[in-house]
């Protein structure tokens, strides 16, 4: 099995994100799918007020908005399998390659975090079903976040691989040395 799948599946099983959590973002979907939109709307407009991020949307940001849609739309989907890694890790590689450093990704995790679990609290009465939604809802946004991580720390080493010219079992050798 691929290394990065196998991780894949222990993140899962450390955070005891399953089936439950899996019929609960089904169920939130329509939610996000109805209020979704004013989401990314204040999302957009959160990067766009800090001088950094706005410089990495200028001119994109109908376009960042539909793909933003689409990764919401995958949170609530249901398949949490090795597909949805796969896509997971190419939208952290296009986060990676467009520049983005791994504080504003975090910052915007965060953000998204706060984000939804008020929306939450506005749609949400009964408590013990709100608290289910946000812990199944924190779950798939923290396993995003792993991935998106991984991605960056994937393509560090392989550029250090590629200026130094050793090979990743060596290099990955002496990350993990201890003294």
């Amino acid at each position: 099995m691929n290394p990065q799948l196998s991780l894949w599946e222990d993140l899962k099983r450390f955070i005891a994100f399953g089936g439950e959590d899996a019929a609960t973002l089904v169920r939130l979907g329509p939610l996000f799918e109805a209020r979704g939109g004013a989401l990314t709307d204040a999302f957009y407009e959160r990067l766009a007020g800090q001088p950094e991020t706005a410089a990495l949307i200028a001119g994109r940001v109908d376009a960042l908005k539909a793909t933003h849609a689409g990764w919401m739309a995958g949170l609530f989907a249901g398949e949490y399998g090795d597909d949805y890694y796969r896509d997971r890790a190419r939208i952290g590689l296009a986060h990676v390659r467009a520049g983005i450093p791994p504080w504003w990704v975090e910052a915007v995790f965060a953000f998204l975090h706060s984000a939804a679990v008020d929306l939450l609290a506005e749609a949400i009465a009964d408590p013990a079903e709100r608290c289910a939604a946000e812990r199944s809802l924190l779950k798939i946004l923290d396993l995003d976040q792993m991935v998106i991580n991984l991605a960056y720390g994937e393509e560090r080493l392989h550029r250090l691989c590629e200026f130094t010219g050793m090979s990743r079992k060596l290099l990955e050798r002496c990350v993990a040395q201890r003294r």
